[in-house]
């Protein structure tokens, strides 16, 4: 958790000091835990009826991408695996009754595992934090859900911090 470490030291709480924290966060699953891609996706503010990614590092070309929308009209199952238990373990992407639905946006990305947990902040789920593995299966282990879980509290921390600081003007 280097990269984040880095970033959270840095960090002031201000909305333009989100983003490399995001980035961070990405590059860390990917180096922790060997897997092909890591992003962050925010749910809409309004109805929570959307996800969007705010980052998106993937190793495998070493870019950082940004904006795909998943929407819950397309994808209840997953987002209702998310409400309910607030991660997602799909060793099989393609054939998780939560993420089968995710299939347009699963082979685009030639994702075969989903390791997926919600960041919270005050009780409210505000993010998600994702791990992909592309190009073959992945059998997620409990130290990856457990590792997984940790990213996620510290960016829920990121968080709270930014809305103290945006409530304090």
């Amino acid at each position: 958790m280097r990269h984040l470490r880095s970033a959270l030291a840095a960090f002031r709480g201000r909305a333009e000091d989100l983003p490399p924290v995001f980035e961070a966060a990405c590059r860390d699953i990917v180096e922790d835990l060997g897997v092909s891609s890591g992003s962050v996706w925010f749910f809409d503010e309004g109805d929570g009826q959307a996800i969007e990614c705010a980052a998106l590092y993937d190793a495998r070309d070493a870019r950082v991408l940004r904006g795909t929308k998943l929407r819950e009209a397309d994808s209840a199952p997953y987002f209702d695996a998310l409400r309910r238990e607030r991660r997602v373990v799909a060793d099989d992407a393609m054939t998780h009754p939560a993420t089968a639905c995710l299939k347009n946006y699963l082979l685009q990305r030639d994702v075969r595992s989903l390791l997926d947990h919600v960041v919270s902040t005050g009780g409210r789920a505000v993010a998600v934090l994702c791990c992909e593995q592309g190009g073959r299966k992945r059998l997620w282990s409990d130290p990856d859900a457990a590792y997984l879980e940790q990213m996620a509290i510290m960016l829920g921390v990121a968080f709270d911090l930014h809305i103290e600081t945006r409530r304090r003007g």
